[in-house]
């Protein structure tokens, strides 16, 4: 694969985030989760700073397992935000303002193999403690440390959901623990 000029890893602006801008809240403070996965939009954001790649999504899963409050989302085998959630151990989940629905729809229809997105999107990636990737322009980021993955298995599924599958392109899971959630201040999500 061809080296991409506009690739993530050579991006100039280094971002951190401003803590005094997020205030830490507890998963049980996050809205209603099918609101939030269903209506909000989500931007699920794996690696880190240089070295990153963040898909929209809209299926998902925020609720208790194993004795810990999770987040579960779905990526495809052809996403490039695949590679990087094999890659790292945790990732993000950023919801943003409905102000930046075109900059969402943006992210989910490109593919950051081909370019910078996130620039072309006109949002801004900054580092959480941790180091791992949100936006400047999120209204809410949910840390999560990857602790479980498996690739779903369609021969395990009722046969009128195979058809999703039709083309294929099939999921892998992610449970992820949640480790952090930070409201910005400034923002309604």
């Amino acid at each position: 694969r061809m080296k991409n000029p506009l690739s993530y890893k050579n991006l100039s602006n280094k971002i951190k985030m401003e803590e005094s801008q997020w205030k830490a809240i507890k998963p049980t403070e996050v809205k209603n989760a099918v609101e939030l996965f269903d209506k909000d939009w989500l931007v699920l954001a794996a690696g880190k700073e240089g070295d990153f790649n963040g898909m929209t999504i809209s299926w998902g899963q925020m609720g208790e397992l194993w004795n810990k409050p999770i987040i579960t989302v779905y990526v495809r085998d052809s996403r490039y935000t695949k590679e990087f959630m094999d890659k790292y151990d945790h990732f993000t989940v950023s919801a943003f303002p409905r102000t930046y629905r075109k900059a969402m729809s943006y992210i989910g229809s490109h593919s950051g193999r081909d370019g910078d997105k996130i620039a072309v999107a006109g949002v801004h990636p900054e580092s959480t403690a941790k180091g791992n990737i949100t936006f400047k322009e999120a209204s809410l980021c949910i840390e999560c440390k990857t602790i479980y993955k498996k690739r779903i298995d369609i021969n395990d599924m009722a046969e009128e959901v195979r058809k999703v599958y039709a083309d294929g392109d099939i999921h892998t899971v992610y449970v992820g623990e949640i480790v952090n959630v930070m409201e910005r201040q400034t923002h309604e999500y």
